[in-house]
């Protein structure tokens, strides 16, 4: 098999799990590590493909701006949640109070990004998806470019800036459960239509 198609199944595996488990508040410390193993695979590939991944598009509108950085900007609650040594492997990381302001609202923005990538190689979404990145612009609205209609965001969730993020998850949940139904959506060729977790799991016997 093509390495990069593997990788992409791979970090489709993680980033659909991290998503079910995400809409259904469950831990988040396993969504973010799910959703950051996701986006260095698809990272990956879309850097030896030359693919207009995130990072790829955040360095060609922030030149001065380098890899390394953007990629520890993504990573550093996951890096924190994985490594108990710096890199010489002696000294014990201090991340006492980066994982102390750890929540859930920080796997907004990995999921999405994860999200992103995955479309930019694949041309394709679960509707579940193309719903979290109305939902996420819609509640980050200051992330949008100056030229960007509101119009949109706010018309498929009015006034969710208004909520706490208990209401703006349940408008999430409720949104993905009508635009599944939505048969026109789920025909669209850039829709996938597969669940976004694999229920069956392959077993061989020797």
């Amino acid at each position: 098999m093509d390495i990069h198609q593997l990788k992409v199944d791979i970090a489709r595996a993680q980033l659909g799990m991290a998503t079910e488990l995400f809409l259904k508040d469950r831990d988040p410390i396993s969504v973010h590590a799910l959703a950051c193993g996701a986006c260095e695979l698809l990272d990956g590939v879309g850097q030896t493909k030359n693919v207009e991944v995130l990072s790829a598009l955040v360095l060609k509108l922030q030149p001065d701006m380098k890899l390394g950085k953007v990629v520890r900007l993504r990573n550093q609650y996951w890096n924190a949640m994985k490594h108990f040594y710096e890199q010489d492997k002696k000294t014990v990381r201090e991340d006492g109070d980066l994982l102390g302001s750890f929540s859930d609202v920080q796997n907004d923005t990995v999921i999405w990004e994860g999200w992103h990538d995955y479309q930019a190689l694949t041309g394709v979404l679960p509707i579940e998806a193309q719903v979290i990145q109305v939902w996420y612009f819609a509640i980050n609205e200051e992330k949008l470019a100056p030229e960007v209609d509101r119009k949109s965001y706010r018309r498929i969730f009015p006034d969710i800036r208004e909520n706490d993020r208990v209401e703006q998850k349940r408008r999430l949940r409720r949104a993905c459960e009508k635009y599944r139904g939505d048969w026109q959506i789920m025909a669209d060729p850039k829709t996938e239509t597969r669940q976004l977790v694999n229920r069956r799991i392959n077993s061989s016997r020797s």
